[in-house]
């Protein structure tokens, strides 16, 4: 029998719940099966996880009980190029969900810096994330137009050769942006994408269909959503 690789409702990656809230909480619960058996393994766990309102709702039904989450290094997939004390941060947006969530021993989040170029900070950001040797998950999100950290559909970054890169030209302000890209997630064993609302259902039936969406070239191993974004 034929193994469905479309991402539609029948690919067996593709987990689907009746509610958002359910949706996150199962997306939290497999971040969190991960981060445990990469701390019991090596100690440590290195995630690379994006910032929007579906990763923040993921976040915030984690659990301080029976997780070290200290133990974790969390990597931003993407950057807004904007002044570090800016609300557009994603690194912001994430330290203050993580915070909220489990408080002050939540791990250590990395960022490009917001002190260089886009170029600049692109290369000192990809130098780091090249030193470690493994990530345990990278964790997305989508948004309605159907990008996945700062990779638009039909942009150019799509094809890029480096670990990560800088955007100048975004559709979605502000127009200058830093991201890893999909040579970099392809390197990721477990590949999570968590969407939820009819306001992605456009984005959902497009990426089922098009092999050259974002999300069907990041190629996830797991996707949780719910009813609404499928319908």
């Amino acid at each position: 029998m034929a193994i469905n690789r479309d991402l539609s409702s029948r690919d067996s990656r593709v987990h689907i719940f009746a509610t958002e809230n359910e949706t996150f909480m199962a997306a939290a619960a497999a971040v969190t099966e991960l981060v445990r058996l990469s701390i019991s393994k090596d100690q440590t766990s290195n995630v690379i996880l994006a910032a929007g309102n579906s990763i923040s709702k993921t976040l915030s039904f984690l659990s301080s009980v029976d997780t070290d989450w200290s133990s974790v290094n969390w990597f931003l997939a993407d950057e807004r190029c904007v002044d570090a004390e800016n609300d557009r941060r994603n690194d912001k947006q994430i330290s203050d969900v993580l915070f909220n969530t489990l408080g002050t021993r939540y791990g250590r989040i990395f960022s490009p810096s917001s002190h260089l170029t886009p170029k600049e900070a692109a290369g000192e950001y990809a130098s780091r994330i090249e030193q470690i040797n493994m990530f345990d998950l990278c964790l997305l999100g989508m948004g309605s137009d159907g990008h996945i950290a700062s990779l638009f559909p039909n942009h150019q970054a799509l094809n890029s050769n480096e670990v990560c890169c800088e955007i100048l030209d975004s559709p979605n302000p502000p127009a200058q942006r830093i991201t890893l890209t999909l040579k970099m997630f392809s390197q990721v064993k477990n590949r999570i994408l968590v969407t939820a609302g009819h306001s992605k259902s456009n984005a959902v039936a497009d990426y089922t269909t098009n092999p050259k969406s974002p999300v069907r070239l990041y190629d996830p191993t797991a996707i949780f959503a719910d009813e609404a974004a499928y319908s």
